[in-house]
Parts: structure tokens; sequence; C-alpha cells
């Protein structure tokens, strides 16, 4: 691990960057929590960074304004990971965090569910635990809040915003009362939708008698929706051909929430559906659970019926098994999220406890956990993986964002400060935060040569301006001149200013590279410019005659021309900028031009005098590259 420090205007960043051989690199971290136990709940995008939703125990370090037992905390961060503000909600009860989600005005709702019957739970809760959805606004002021539920316990209150700007929240019940329409006989799939003013618009409930437990849940382009949940018997509302202890129940429900299609997935032994569905063009790809190695799964890489591989399944847009794949090693894998990339392949985030088949560099000691990324195919093939965390127990549940393709902020929990984790940690747990970047597509442009004077004197410019155009993915600039001794450099991210220093006079060359958070640029094509003391040097215009020398600045030759050529006789005397002569011509009457050969000359200034016998007429700087 090393750090990278870069000035920007008037203040420094500190970027944290991984060995080389990782693909995405990180570059910037925080944790953030208190001396208890701190757990991510999820992450969401601000104008100005991001909001962080979790769970605390602590009442000092980061978190204020906690109400007793355990708080949901909402953790608002600049684009760095500097705090800007943040806020415990709840009561003196228990409270747990489930994700957040900002609406098409600005408003950002967080779900979780909740014990507490005071402080900031206002509305009531039904009986024992409740579903609590709390509207914000920017600054984290409470705009509603409300208690949703039966008499038994009811979990969840994930959110997901939809097409039309309502708010689909899911989760599990136990309650057949209060909100919830009907109970199946055990732990069922409760749905609900909002509208943003927090009323219930349709609430329906999916399972049979047993455990039926809902993860995640996705708006499909028809309107309708989809889910994998779980089921261990075919009875009632679930229907298909059961395959073990516990199976994948995957549900397409239609436009009115009505069941369109169902279907059981999984092996002889405990398979169940958790976080991570896509929709795709021809399907869907769901992420489950399993330790089973047989029926619909194969490739499980430990022991069946023990520990448990994350299972990544393709399927048609009628469930037909297109792929699978387990993800894993000898110990537990759980997933996280999973994100569409751009050739047709996925990108997952998970956690393992493994450090063999599919697992490498994991940083953790035995039985704890680290935070894994997996790039798979569109066929399902694993194309690379990479492990982030410390010796302790470093997780996520749902907090990625995908910012671009190569561009992820993640949302975790982190107890060890060791291996990748470098910041300040406070207690137990905290959340870890951190931005991770496959530089290699983020480097910053090379700036444009600058432009400014080719050659200047500075007894009468004892300044100059020198301006590059904007470089793309460039956070700014540095700029420099030499040799240094030429004058004092000033910067100002596009434009660098000069003040000459009076004892120099020669060749400068100036020149700006741009950086970001991956790293600088190369150095630009250097702006040469020849500084002389003018003092005593003074042009001369020709009375009546046009006296022009080009090109000017020269390489290998100038040329002269004036209209006092065509009339008389003259004589052009050319000398350097310590006033040796260093040609002399004739030129007779009639001649057109000039030609002058400074191949072998001292890069300067040099002066060119036009005389007619008697007199000086006309006095001209060039100046020789």
């Amino acid at each position: 691990m090393y750090k990278k420090t870069f000035l920007l205007f008037t203040f420094y960043f500190l970027f944290f960057t991984l060995p080389a051989q990782n693909i995405m690199q990180i570059q910037w971290q925080g944790c953030y929590g208190g001396s208890e136990n701190e757990a991510e709940g999820g992450l969401i995008q601000t104008n100005n960074g991001y909001i962080i939703l979790g769970t605390t125990g602590s009442n000092d370090g980061n978190v204020s304004n906690f109400h007793g037992d355990q708080d949901i905390w909402v953790v608002s961060i600049d684009s760095l990971g500097n705090l800007l503000w943040e806020r415990a909600y709840g009561g003196s009860e228990t409270e747990y965090a489930s994700n957040i989600i900002k609406d098409n005005d600005g408003y950002y709702y967080f779900g979780g569910w909740v014990y507490s019957n005071d402080g900031d739970v206002q509305s009531g809760t039904h009986g024992g635990y409740d579903r609590w959805i709390v509207k914000i606004d920017g600054e984290g002021n409470i705009i509603w809040e409300r208690c949703y539920g039966g008499s038994m316990t009811d979990y969840g209150g994930f959110l997901k915003l939809l097409n039309n700007g309502n708010i689909l929240v899911y989760g599990a019940t136990f309650s057949d009362d209060g909100d919830v329409p009907v109970n199946y006989g055990y732990l069922d799939n409760w749905l609900m939708i909002i509208n943003t003013d927090g009323d219930i618009i349709e609430s329906r409930v999916y399972g049979n008698i047993n455990q039926n437990n809902i993860f995640d849940i996705i708006e499909t382009s028809d309107g309708g929706f989809f889910f994998a949940s779980k089921a261990d018997v075919a009875q009632g509302m679930v229907q298909g051909e059961p395959h073990g202890l516990t199976d994948v129940w995957v549900v397409k429900l239609d436009s009115a929430m009505d069941i369109e299609w169902q279907k059981m997935y999984g092996g002889s032994k405990d398979d169940y559906g958790y976080q991570g569905v896509l929709e795709l063009d021809d399907g869907y790809i769901f992420l489950a659970s399993t330790n089973s190695n047989d029926f619909d799964v194969s490739g499980y890489h430990y022991t069946p019926g023990e520990n448990a591989d994350i299972w990544a399944v393709r399927i048609d847009t009628i469930g037909n098994i297109q792929w699978q794949r387990c993800l894993g090693g000898s110990d537990w894998e759980f997933s996280g999220t999973i994100h569409h990339s751009e050739e047709g392949g996925f990108v997952i985030f998970a956690e393992t406890t493994s450090n063999n088949g599919d697992v490498s560099g994991n940083n953790s000691w035995p039985g704890k956990h680290d935070i894994w990324m997996v790039k798979l195919s569109a066929d399902g093939e694993l194309e690379w993986q990479e492990c982030y965390g410390g010796n302790g127990n470093e997780r996520i549940f749902k907090g990625v964002l995908k910012k671009s393709e190569y561009d992820y902020v993640v949302a975790g929990r982190a107890s060890h400060n060791s291996g990748d984790v470098d910041c300040n940690l406070h207690g137990n747990e905290d959340f870890w935060v951190f931005e991770i970047k496959d530089c290699s597509q983020y480097m910053p442009q090379t700036p444009n040569q600058p432009s400014g004077p080719d050659t200047l004197c500075y007894t009468t410019d004892s300044t100059s301006i020198y301006s590059i155009n904007q470089a793309t993915g460039a956070w700014g600039y540095e700029w420099k001149i030499e040799p240094e001794n030429a004058g004092i450099l000033l910067q100002d991210s596009l434009s660098a200013y000069v003040t000459w220093n009076q004892q120099y006079e020669g060749e400068v060359a100036v020149s700006a590279r741009s950086f970001n958070d991956c790293g600088n640029s190369d150095w630009s094509t250097e702006k040469t410019t020849y500084v002389y003391n003018c003092v005593g040097i003074e042009e001369i215009n020709t009375a009546g005659y046009a006296l022009q020398v080009y090109p000017n600045p020269a390489k290998s030759s100038f040329e002269i021309r004036c209209s006092i050529f065509e009339i008389q006789n003259t004589t052009i005397e050319i000398f350097d900028a310590f006033g040796s002569k260093v040609e002399e011509i004739n030129v007779h009457k009639g001649q057109d031009e000039v030609e002058v050969d400074v191949n072998g000359w001292r890069k300067g200034l040099y002066l060119v005098k036009l005389s007619d016998g008697k007199n000086y007429c006309g006095i001209r700087k060039v100046f020789v590259q």
C-alpha cells in the first residue's frame, strides 16, 4: 500500500492505491462510526457526494443524536469521503436499516424495521417489529415517517423507486393483520407499493405454509416484477418441482402483481434466492445461496450440505436455465449486488471467507470475511476476481454504486486496520466506504502545448501569461518552468503567470501536466520563449517604406523585404543581442528580397538594421530558434 498526494489549487487530497496487479484500484477511502458496531445497509449518490445508510450502536466518534440500543444511521459525505453531516434516527429500542433511495424530486427515503414507539418513531408500531419508512430532505430533516405492519414481526422495508415515481417496499412478514392482508402459514413475502406521501396503493403477500423470504426484486420492462425467493415445499401458492431441503423460488409477476409464471430451482441440499437480480434482453439472471451439487446445481466447491457458494443462474424469459455457475471456495460466500457490464457480462460484489477455489487474495484471518468482486462473461465464465479487506471482518450488503463500467463506490464495513483498510477505525466495526477504478481507463489526457510569447524583453514585459485548454479526465494541473531561476511561476489551473528574473537572459521552456486520482499525465510539449534585455534596443520603422522580416521566429533562414530595394542601393547589417555584427549584406537597386541563412547561429535575439549609406532607416527584431 502506498499513498499519493496531489496539489489541487490550494488544498490537498490524499488517495490510496492498491498494488499494481489489481485491476480495480482504491482511489480514496473513509471509515465512519463510533466505539460500538456499525453495519452498512445501502448507498445512494447525491449532487455532491454520497449518502450511506446503516445501523449503529454507538454514541460517540462520528455518531450523534443517538436514541438508545440501536439506531438507523445516515451519513452524508462528499465525493472524496469527507464527512458533511450525519444523523441517527430511532427510539429507545432497536432499529435495523435496510436501504435508501432517491426520488425524482430530490428527496430521500430509507427503510428498515423498528421496535421503538418513541423518539423519531412517532407514527406508532402495530406490534413486534414493524417496517419503518422515513422521507428526508438533503440535510437529513424528516419530512414524514410511517410504520407499516401487523401484530407480528415484519421484516424488510427494502425500497425500489418505480418508473411511475411510486415506491415498492419488500421484505418478509409473520403478520396477517394491520397493513398485511393475509398470511399463508409462516414467513411470507410481503410486497407493498406506496406513493411519495407514504400512502399504501397496493399490498400483496406471496408464500405458503413454510418459510418464504425475499431479499431482492426488480421492476421488469413490461411493468411487472421478478424476484427470487425461497420455498421448501410445493403447496398452496408455491407451484413447481422441489429438489431438496429448500429451493430457490423464482416468480414473475404481471403489472397487476398477479403470478405470471413461477419455477423452483436447486439441488438436494439448501438453496435460496439471495441478493442480486437483473433483467436481460432474453431473460433474467439471479444470484442465490447453495450448498448442493446435484439436480440443477453443479460445480459446488465443498462438501454438499456444508458452508455455501454463490449460485449464479441465467434463465430465459420463461425460466429455462441457460447456464449456472457456483462461485466460491471451501468456506462461505454470500452475494451482495450484481451489475451489467458493457460487453454483456456481469460484475458481482459479495463477501467471502474462502481463499481457494475461485477466491484468491483474501486478506482476512481464517473465518473472517473479505469483500469479493467477481467479473463473469456473458456465458458465466470467471474472467477475474479481487478481494478487498484487512485481517478482520470486511463485509457488504447492498452498498454498491456503479458510476461507470470501470468505476464503483463501495459501502461496506471493516473491523481491522490492515491490508486494504487504511482509515481510522473508531471501534468494533465501522462503515468502510471506498471508490475503486480501473485506472488504465481514467488516466488524464496530456495538455496541449501552452500558448505564450515567443520572445520578450523583460524590461518592458516583466510578467507573461501561458495558457492551456481543458484536458479530458483532469482534476487539476501542474506547471513548470526551466530553468527554474528564469522567473517565479504562479499557477491557476489552466493558466500560469511568470514574473521574470531581471538577471536572466536566454531560452525558457514552460510546460504543464494534468492529474486526477489515478495519477499524472505526461508533460506537455514545451513552449519555448526567448527572454532578453532590450534596454537601448528599439525597432525603427522605415519612413514611407515597409520593412518585413519573416518567418519570425526563424529556424534555418529568414527573408528580408522592403520597398526601398526598388529605388536605391541599401545595406543590411545584422547584430546579435550583445551588439556584435554577425552579417552584412549589400542590396542592389531592384533586388526583390534577401534570404539570410541562420544555420549555425546561436539561438536568441538579433537586430536587422537597414541603411541607405548615411542613416539607419529601419530596424527589426528577429528571433532565431
